[in-house]
């Protein structure tokens, strides 16, 4: 078959679109000090593809399928307590995708290198809605992380040494309302110093964090007044102190959580996260900085 000039272009013309509609995040930031790719980011054999498996779950939903297989090659990033640490997307690419981000952490029980993510794992940090409804409506870029290459969060100051995983994960809704939520995500490994005596949790695990008739993730986002849930999953962002431990058990009634930050069990909301706005029900106290005022619907903990 011959294929004409303009049947060409449009179909590499589609291949360019999905692919910039697609991402992975391949590099750490510590302080500001960006790595290269994979340094001390496990590097997956997903390639920039999304991960579809919110109804049932694998071992792969922890750090991507093929990831394993490159963690004794993969760098440890040594931090402390107050680090400001981060993630940014691969080649240049941004988020084009409506819908939440998370940041979970797994202590190692030795080498890092050698751990598969199957212990317990605390949440650090979630970004939802930043600004008001546009026109009326939900809008692609009412999300936190619309158009971002680089999230970033503060390190717990009393996160206890040790090595951890920290997985990052966006969330594409435009698929949910029948389930086919997308999920992108990568592990970093890395070293904790300090003496932090903080008790992380709530605890989940990996697979099992989210509840598959969830409907915050199950929601049609297209023509929604808002975007109602402030919440990602049932555990709440862990910022210090005690927030509970062991197990897997997860509080049916969390304190609610948007926007870049969060709070954990009714305390303080960490540096950058959300503590204010219209309709907010969450912590108003910053364990970091100042909450100032961004506009109606979000105040945010600033330094």
């Amino acid at each position: 078959m011959k294929l004409s000039i303009s049947t060409v272009a449009l179909w590499a013309l589609s291949a360019a679109q999905t692919a910039s509609a697609h991402y992975r995040f391949s590099k750490f930031l510590v302080n500001g000090k960006l790595s290269t790719d994979w340094e001390f980011i496990r590097e997956n054999s997903n390639g920039i593809m999304p991960t579809k498996q919110f109804l049932t779950p694998s071992d792969d939903f922890r750090c991507n399928s093929g990831s394993f297989a490159n963690a004794g090659k993969t760098k440890v990033a040594k931090v402390n307590p107050g680090d400001r640490l981060g993630f940014q997307l691969w080649y240049y690419a941004t988020m084009q995708h409506p819908g939440p981000l998370t940041i979970h952490m797994s202590r190692a029980p030795g080498d890092v290198r050698q751990y598969r993510g199957d212990g317990d794992w605390f949440k650090v940090h979630q970004m939802i809605i930043c600004k008001p409804p546009t026109g009326g409506y939900l809008n692609d870029k009412d999300w936190c992380t619309w158009d971002l290459a680089t999230v970033e969060f503060t390190l717990p100051r009393d996160t206890p040494p040790g090595q951890y995983l920290i997985r990052v994960e966006h969330i594409a809704l435009h698929g949910a309302r029948s389930g086919d939520t997308e999920f992108y995500y990568t592990c970093a490994q890395v070293e904790v110093g300090g003496n932090g005596n903080g008790r992380p949790g709530p605890m989940v695990k990996i697979p099992g964090l989210y509840d598959s008739n969830d409907p915050a993730l199950r929601y049609f986002i297209y023509g929604a007044p808002n975007y109602p849930y402030t919440n990602v999953g049932k555990h709440a962002v862990w910022t210090g102190g005690n927030g509970g431990g062991g197990g897997s058990t997860q509080p049916s009634n969390p304190p609610p959580s948007n926007g870049g930050g969060g709070g954990g069990n009714g305390a303080t909301v960490g540096l950058w996260g959300q503590c204010g706005g219209k309709d907010y029900t969450g912590p108003t106290r910053c364990s970091e900085g100042t909450c100032k005022v961004q506009n109606e619907w979000y105040s945010q903990c600033v330094n």
